[in-house]
């Protein structure tokens, strides 16, 4: 699915344990990790040979042993603003990938929606984003994998049947045998009337059932559902009860806004997702 991956780190806990999804991401596919560390403009002028020495040491041992796992792996140290030196970075290395992190539900650092580095990436970037999740053990951020050992692996792909939302599900039918099971899901609004709900929930069903065919065909796993409520708090709500490995979402709907967007359905459920979440755009 993904075989060459952007990752932006620094000195913090949670950005350098985004090194362990190595493991999950070598399961779909990787096989060149870039790692970049972005020096901030601000923090340049003074001491800039020094900072970049000093996160070389870090990261070498740690390098060195993604290298004995088989993987090609750079380290760049570009000097600027994150976002953008990401967002840059990510298109002229052509990554199929960015891989960043967050913690989990109800713990998400404030500023991840008020302009951060990362938030500014989700919005800006046209790569598909990994966000990992964590929860904090004894203050430590522990990361939630994807793949568990000797534990099936489910995706949930949530689809509202907009031609980017599609995508989705192309894309996970082009890479049969990396997850065990996937779930096709959908949510109708209810906002509607009775008999509207049900007309639209049997379209639903009846779109889901062909695309159910085609996975079927390629020896996926598949369960199929429709759902009526709110799209973000269904979609968690499932997430949990049916313990989805990771979430696939777009974050481009049927309102064609091309980002996402404080209260969005994206937004809702990258911030209290307690899994992984895949978010693509078309």
């Amino acid at each position: 699915m993904f075989k060459k991956v952007l990752v932006a780190v620094d000195f913090s806990g949670p950005a350098m344990e985004l090194l362990n999804a190595v493991t999950d991401l070598q399961h779909m596919g990787l096989e060149e990790l870039v790692i970049v560390h972005v020096i901030r403009m601000e923090s340049a002028a003074i001491g800039l040979s020094a900072k970049r020495r000093d996160f070389l040491k870090k990261i070498d041992k740690r390098k060195h042993e993604l290298e004995e796992q088989g993987l090609s792996v750079r380290v760049l140290q570009p000097v600027g603003n994150p976002a953008e030196e990401i967002k840059t970075l990510a298109a002229e290395e052509n990554a199929d990938l960015i891989l960043i992190g967050s913690l989990g539900e109800g713990s998400l650092v404030r500023k991840l929606f008020l302009g951060s580095t990362v938030t500014d990436v989700i919005r800006g970037t046209r790569k598909p984003v990994l966000i990992e999740k964590y929860y904090r053990d004894n203050g430590l951020p522990v990361r939630m994998p994807v793949f568990k050992d000797s534990e099936p692996t489910t995706a949930l792909l949530a689809t509202d049947f907009s031609r980017s939302s599609i995508h989705i599900f192309d894309t996970f039918l082009e890479n049969p045998g990396v997850f065990n099971k996937v779930i096709l899901y959908h949510v109708v609004d209810e906002g509607y009337t009775e008999e509207q709900i049900k007309k639209n929930s049997e379209k639903a069903l009846a779109k889901l059932e062909g695309w159910k065919n085609e996975f079927t065909e390629r020896g996926f796993e598949v369960e199929i559902e429709v759902a009526v409520g709110v799209a973000s708090e269904l979609i968690i709500e499932a997430s949990k009860k049916k313990h989805i490995s990771m979430l696939a979402i777009t974050r481009r709907g049927r309102s064609m806004v091309d980002e996402l967007v404080i209260g969005s359905t994206a937004d809702q459920i990258v911030r209290h997702s307690v899994c992984p979440v895949l978010l693509l755009k078309n």
